[in-house]
């Protein structure tokens, strides 16, 4: 989801000859805080928008619209996304997108501050933002992947995890704080700031860093756009053909990240069926500590070797505790479970990140982590309209008073308000119970690490 001290600094070892031990140490943590004010700003401005659309129109479903209107243009990106981190000069591709975000940033500003901005140009908005994002992501870990030595690729997984924690806690009440005193304008101006500072950020780290990290050898003035992402994209497609333990992996993983989105979608209504906003604030607030406290784990080098053990025991803890969230409406029971959901799922995905940076070949990485992105934004569009109908339409009704379920069912989860939604918990901790449960059972995935090869270093 131990060392009292966590830098974000590398060892003086095993460093690319290209780039000296202090040059990599700095390069990695200008990276590490440009990622950090990248996301910050954009959690900051997408919680705004989120509370700017509901409070215009009073409607959920055009929240939903928004987040599913940024997941879909994320996908799409996925084929460049990955020929641009793979095949050009990553300076000018983050460059790029941080100035593209600040310029569609600064519009919105205006139109706000004209009263000329309708839901259709957030929604706008919300998918340029994500295109964006989808871009920018890749091109940052192919660049750290090639000079960060790999037996700190864990630490980075971790040190990820910690910001986004940061981010997790401090975003939503600064957006709200903002928004509640100055409006959504003054959500976009601090969003500004911190894009542009990101922006400084990491064109100074990609400088300092050295060609490898900077990319753009296999770009050629004959490639087109079109081609270079086909090329791009099918490197990466003929990686996972030649290593199927790796698709086992990529199809692993985007079932379990069903259990996450599940888990932090449905928490919000499960908590307020029967308990105050209070409550919920509780249980969330513990289980962001629990992710936080999963990300030091891995960031303190406590975790170094047999990576896909660590992920499966972790998804174990994770599974188990959504099923037990789905069994009660006790707070305490709550908390417990949310801390060891978010401290279980931030490792698992930490170690999970890892693997991927030490065994995908450092040509086609780019398009990997563009591949692994959109398989988990598929996820979660699929888990936020399933997820949603099944707990509103189909399994509450079931397990109210007098429902279908609940003399048979209601006997074991109780009927009421909230019990089809710890139904649906329950079910699903079971099904990733049973999927991790089978995974560790299996010696070749189980031992992951030993049988498929390491990547070429740069």
């Amino acid at each position: 989801m131990h060392e009292v001290a966590v830098e974000p600094a590398l060892p003086s070892s095993n460093v690319s000859p290209r780039v000296s031990p202090a040059v990599a140490r700095l390069s990695f943590a200008l990276l590490w805080l440009s990622e950090t004010a990248f996301d910050l700003g954009t959690t900051l401005a997408s919680f705004a928008i989120g509370v700017w659309i509901f409070a215009q129109t009073g409607s959920s479903q055009d929240y939903s619209f928004s987040v599913l209107a940024a997941a879909a243009a994320g996908m799409l990106m996925t084929p460049f996304a990955g020929a641009f981190a793979d095949r050009h000069d990553r300076r000018w591709v983050v460059l790029g997108c941080d100035v593209a975000a600040i310029l569609c940033t600064f519009a919105v500003v205006l139109g706000l501050l004209g009263e000329r901005l309708g839901v259709e140009a957030l929604y706008l908005y919300a998918a340029l933002s994500a295109a964006l994002a989808a871009v920018r992501r890749p091109a940052i870990r192919v660049a750290i992947s090639s000079f960060v030595p790999k037996e700190r690729f864990t630490q980075v997984g971790g040190l990820t995890g910690v910001s986004r924690a940061i981010v997790q806690v401090g975003a939503p009440a600064a957006s709200g704080f903002l928004m509640g005193h100055f409006g959504l304008q003054s959500v976009l101006a601090v969003q500004l700031c911190l894009l542009t500072a990101g922006a400084l950020l990491v064109f100074s780290a990609l400088n300092r860093a050295g060609g490898t990290a900077r990319g753009g050898a296999l770009a050629t003035p004959a490639d087109s756009f079109w081609n270079g992402a086909r090329s791009s994209f099918s490197g990466a497609w003929s990686y996972l053909r030649e290593q199927p333990l790796m698709q086992l992996l990529l199809l692993y993983g985007a079932l379990v990240q069903c259990l996450m989105v599940l888990a932090t979608t449905l928490l919000t209504p499960l908590v307020l069926s029967t308990h105050s906003t209070d409550v919920l604030g509780l249980v969330m607030s513990v289980g962001i500590v629990g992710g936080l406290a999963g990300s030091m784990l891995v960031a303190t080098r406590l975790i170094r070797r047999r990576l896909m053990r660590w992920v499966l025991l972790f998804d174990v803890l994770q599974c188990a505790a959504v099923l037990v969230a789905g069994l009660t409406t006790s707070t305490l029971i709550w908390c417990l479970a949310a801390f060891a959901c978010l401290l279980g799922g931030s490792t698992s995905v930490a170690c999970s990140c890892a693997l991927w940076m030490r065994k995908a070949p450092l040509e086609h990485q780019g398009s990997v982590f563009a591949l692994l992105g959109a398989s988990n934004l598929l996820v979660m569009c699929l888990v936020l309209l399933a997820g949603g109908y099944l707990a509103d339409q189909v399994l509450e009704p079931a397990l109210l008073e007098g429902g279908a379920l609940s003399a048979s069912v209601g006997s074991w989860f109780g009927t009421g308000k909230g019990r089809g939604i710890g139904l649906l918990f329950f079910l699903s901790g079971a099904v990733g119970l049973l999927l991790t449960l089978a995974a560790l059972a299996s010696p070749r995935l189980r031992q992951l690490d030993l049988l498929v090869p390491e990547r070429a270093e740069a």
